[in-house]
């Protein structure tokens, strides 16, 4: 252990990362000549790697944010089983899947296993697969859906009931992560052209190794990003932790109880923030984590609780998976044939994490519905003249014109 003279107050970026590492023994069946066998430390890499790369595609405003990479890639594991082709090519390039699919969901599942059952902390990972019983899925999709997902198809009413079956779904959502996602599937995001709904549902508590003391928590300023400060309330702890300082910025590792999972904490030098979240991927992060050295000091950094919400189509369009979005997707392995539908229609991801003297608290719900027919639209986005009339007369009651939504 080395020691350091207790650090001033600090303003920190705070994201909630669990790197876990796997011996070479997890092999299973590998997927055939020239391809890399599927096993759970190849895994945790691609996923680690795609974590980064949607979370820079997203992080292009100066909002917070927030992802669950487990949770989506969870969700597009069940829509990959599903999927053919140039569609099932695309999803693995993106979201670093192993292909052909071989291990792959065997290896997922034995990786989720992992992650609920970690000692000093609740981690619950739920599926759900929801379904109209007047059309076809093919037994081997379910089977795979059932086996390595605990996902069992459940059927609903799309076509007479839409909004009745999306606040099923939304409800199961909710009841998966402890009320802390509502309302995941958007308004209209089913209808009477929905083929399937594929849900994952996280949720995440544990205890802080060292608690905070309430008492000790103050009120400060917290300089945002344009340079402005607004108040925030500041916890204020001490003790040996995991600390590293790198070129740049410093990191402190805060350990939950049980030392089985962790918050990692980065904190780039005043100034720099963008470049260094520009240039923050899996292997800068392998580099924090290797240098990580028990260190007393104060820990000073905000309570703070926030929602992050998005659909995720167009960037994981921009990140090269286009043929699933659209007509001429081949889910072929969900229904038995290669006729262009059914295609994901949306995407939805909603990510709740609150951080306070005791602990943390966060959850994600990952949404996704395929569409087998596309609604011709008359979406009024320009300027347009309206006629209010007596139909049965003819008279014109009132006529007008809309050119501008900002002038009244």
């Amino acid at each position: 252990m080395k020691w350091k003279p207790a650090v001033p107050c600090l303003l920190i970026l705070c994201a909630g990362l669990v790197v876990l590492t796997s011996c070479g023994d997890d092999k299973v069946t590998g997927p055939g000549p020239g391809e890399e066998p599927a096993t759970l430390e190849t895994r945790i890499e691609r996923n680690n790697e795609f974590a980064f790369e949607l979370y820079g595609r997203l992080g292009s405003s100066d909002d917070n944010l927030m992802i669950s990479p487990h949770s989506i890639v969870t969700a597009f594991g069940m829509a990959y089983a599903g999927a053919r082709g140039t569609t099932e090519r695309q999803m693995a390039e993106v979201l670093s899947f192993n292909y052909p699919q071989a291990g792959f969901h065997s290896v997922l599942k034995r990786l989720n296993a992992h992650l609920t059952g970690i000692d000093g902390l609740t981690f619950s990972i739920a599926n759900g697969c929801w379904g109209r019983d007047d059309l076809t899925y093919i037994e081997s999709f379910l089977d795979t859906l059932s086996a390595d997902y605990g996902a069992e198809m459940a059927y609903l009413d799309f076509v007479g009931q839409p909004e009745q079956s999306r606040a099923t779904i939304n409800q199961w959502v909710e009841n998966e992560t402890g009320g802390l996602i509502d309302g995941l599937l958007p308004p209209g995001s089913i209808d009477a052209l929905t083929y399937l709904v594929l849900a994952n549902a996280v949720y995440f508590s544990a205890e802080w190794r060292s608690k905070f003391d309430p008492d000790y928590t103050y009120s400060a300023g917290f300089k945002r990003l344009d340079g402005s400060s607004v108040p925030v309330e500041m916890m204020c702890g001490e003790g040996a932790f995991p600390y590293f300082e790198g070129n740049g910025y410093r990191a402190l590792e805060l350990p939950y109880r049980g030392e089985k999972t962790s918050m990692l904490v980065i904190l780039p030098d005043e100034g720099f923030f963008k470049t260094f979240e520009g240039s923050f991927d899996a292997a800068a992060l392998d580099t924090v984590i290797t240098g990580l050295e028990e260190t007393v000091l104060k820990p000073k950094f905000p309570k703070f609780s926030f929602m992050s919400d998005f659909d995720l189509i167009s960037a994981l369009k921009s990140m090269g998976m286009t043929d699933a979005f659209s007509a001429g997707a081949n889910f072929s392995g969900m229904d038995g044939v290669d006729d262009g539908v059914p295609w994901i229609s949306t995407v939805a991801h909603k990510a709740f994490i609150s951080v306070d003297e005791y602990g943390t608290l966060a959850a994600a719900g990952t949404g996704m519905g395929f569409s087998i027919g596309m609604w011709d639209e008359f979406e009024a986005v320009r300027p347009f003249i309206f006629v209010i009339r007596d139909i049965e007369t003819g008279t014109i009651l009132f006529l007008g014109r809309f050119l501008d939504p900002t002038r009244r």
